[in-house]
């Protein structure tokens, strides 16, 4: 076993700009990247090994063969050759669309998957940045229906200034968006089942309006003010070298500013790891010696089934990771 890096799987989006290709350090510039699917199991969207002795198979065709050594053992009683998270980079060059996840048992009944609740991570925000998180006033299911007819749903969302540094922990339910000028890591529940309620009256390059599915997400959305719609931000690291940015039955994830060589052992959780390398870059070294390389804007799994391996961030700019596991 080994630290396994993966081809990218760059989606272009309507309102994707050029940042990840800066941030992950693509040439040439690809214009309108929306999202990078960093690490994916979502059918369509299945990462594919770029290093090592399994370089060029497919993560579904791994965990089918090792089985509880990539992802765990209980992990993989429960969701089989599926990894249960996708992570993902996402630049806003317009605004994203207004939108709304189902829960999983929604999500169970409709489609058959897994519902989504996510977290994100700003890495970067030009001035004057929002997100949409959650209502700012309670508001029935005839005045939502009426202000998305009325093109008036903004006046009843939250919205929060973003910088570098802020997190957004986003349930399953909460009515959300990415305002524009944003570069986010986004660690979520493996599904890309997504209902668009707003859009801002765009055209896609066709001339054609986006889908809609404001009657669908009616069943789906949370329609009351939460008081933990207000943002967390990333705190200082004068204690401790790792901050927690979110503990939930789908995820934790953690926030990592490593300066000196760290070993880490992680066979006692009995889950697999990703690492989202935000800033610096960093060798990651198992037991066998065999280095990996992780810069910024890449992202690495290390297996279940791996045991003890050291960090040995570059000397000159340290290395930020985002850690993620079950």
């Amino acid at each position: 076993m080994y630290p396994l890096k993966f081809k990218n799987i760059l989606k272009e989006i309507l309102w994707g700009g050029e940042k990840i290709s800066a941030f992950k350090g693509i040439t040439p510039v690809r214009k309108n990247i929306g999202e990078s699917w960093e690490i994916s199991t979502v059918p369509n969207y299945i990462s594919v090994v770029s290093n090592g002795k399994w370089k060029g198979k497919p993560l579904t065709e791994l965990i089918e063969q090792y089985k509880g050594k990539i992802t765990g053992e209980k992990i993989y009683q429960k969701y089989k050759n599926e990894l249960p998270l996708l992570f993902k980079f996402i630049d806003t060059k317009d605004h994203c669309s207004v939108q709304v996840h189902p829960n999983d048992e929604l999500a169970q009944k409709r489609h058959a998957c897994n519902g989504k609740t996510e977290i994100w991570y700003v890495i970067d925000a030009e001035p004057d940045a929002f997100l949409v998180s959650g209502f700012s006033t309670p508001i029935s299911i005839e005045e939502y229906e009426r202000r998305v007819r009325e093109n008036t749903l903004e006046e009843v969302l939250m919205r929060h200034k973003a910088k570098a540094g802020d997190v957004f922990f986003i349930p399953a339910g909460r009515i959300h968006a990415i305002g524009k000028g944003l570069l986010v890591a986004e660690i979520q529940q493996s599904s890309d089942i997504t209902y668009r309620v707003y859009d801002y009256g765009r055209k896609d390059a066709g001339g054609m309006s986006r889908e809609l599915h404001v009657e669908a997400a009616v069943e789906a959305l949370d329609f009351a003010v939460r008081p933990e719609n207000e943002l967390k931000q990333e705190t200082s690291f004068i204690n401790s070298n790792s901050i927690e940015l979110a503990d939930c039955e789908f995820f934790k994830v953690n926030l990592l500013n490593i300066k000196k060589n760290t070993t880490k052992d992680y066979h006692l959780f009995d889950s697999f790891v990703v690492y989202m390398c935000v800033e610096g870059s960093c060798e990651l070294i198992p037991t066998n010696n065999r280095k990996t390389s992780l810069m910024q804007g890449e992202s690495v799994l290390i297996p279940a089934g791996m045991g003890d391996f050291e960090i040995r961030p570059n000397p000159k700019t340290g290395v930020k990771l985002i850690e993620s596991y079950l």
